[in-house]
């Protein structure tokens, strides 16, 4: 089957996710996610485009890169995989493809998609339960804007999204609002199964019945609610079906409304 054009960015700008082969994982340690990010910087360096924002994960990369004037953002994707791919099967003696398929893309073009966009990439530690906040997860740009720090500098170029949120502050808050938007990892994402589900509300209810979730005052159900939510492929409809209250007291509680 033909492969389908990529839709072009107007902006230049797209939010891009690449991810391990059958899911593998494609940073073993320390050593693997700094050299994928030396490899990005110098790839930037090279082309001319801006790294807005990135995450990386044990499997998968999210980045939101804008295009420089003379190179695509397909040719800086496949600078970038095949130099790390090479190093890391040289690193571990293996043969073969290291990611799935093409990189995944989309166009980034509004002021509001950009800072939305920002915030679900940085927001994927804490979606994951790895963290408790974006501050909180070191293989992210988001302490590139936080603290001006990160491993490589000059990697992320931070004025664009500084400027369009109002400064450090505003971009700081906004970043602690849960992004319920969805992007291009959505055929990526795997559900979790019933089973799955049943055994983390044993985990975090412990000793307490899933039956009596309901009946919680509001501020202790909603922070279970945000837990069971928090599950890797968990969605607001199976948590609302599991513990027997609507998706929208679901929805409210992620969102942290009363």
């Amino acid at each position: 089957m033909a492969r389908t054009a990529r839709t072009k960015s107007v902006s230049g700008m797209y939010h891009i996710m690449v991810r391990g082969l059958n899911k593998q994982d494609i940073f073993l340690d320390v050593g693997d996610r700094m050299r994928y990010l030396d490899t990005l910087l110098q790839v930037k360096v090279k082309s001319g485009c801006q790294v807005h924002a990135y995450c990386l994960m044990s499997n998968h990369v999210h980045l939101l890169l804008e295009e420089g004037a003379d190179v695509g953002v397909g040719e800086v994707m496949q600078q970038m995989g095949s130099s790390y791919a090479l190093w890391f099967n040289h690193k571990y003696e293996r043969l073969g493809y290291l990611f799935h398929d093409r990189f995944r893309s989309e166009p980034i073009e509004t002021t509001d998609s950009v800072l939305a966009v920002m915030r679900y990439i940085h927001q994927n530690p804490v979606k994951a339960g790895m963290v408790a906040g974006c501050e909180g997860y070191v293989w992210s740009s988001y302490l590139a804007y936080a603290t001006g720090k990160e491993h490589q500098t000059g990697l992320t170029d931070t004025r664009k999204a500084l400027e369009l949120c109002g400064g450090m502050e505003q971009f700081i808050a906004s970043h602690h609002q849960l992004c319920e938007d969805v992007f291009s990892d959505a055929e990526y994402r795997t559900r979790a199964t019933p089973r799955q589900m049943a055994a983390a509300a044993k985990r975090i209810l412990k000793d307490r019945a899933l039956g009596t979730v309901k009946d919680m005052v509001p501020s202790e159900r909603n922070a279970v609610l945000r837990e069971l939510r928090a599950i890797p492929g968990a969605t607001c409809s199976q948590v609302a079906y599991l513990v027997g209250v609507s998706k929208k007291v679901v929805e409210r509680a992620v969102r942290g409304a009363d």
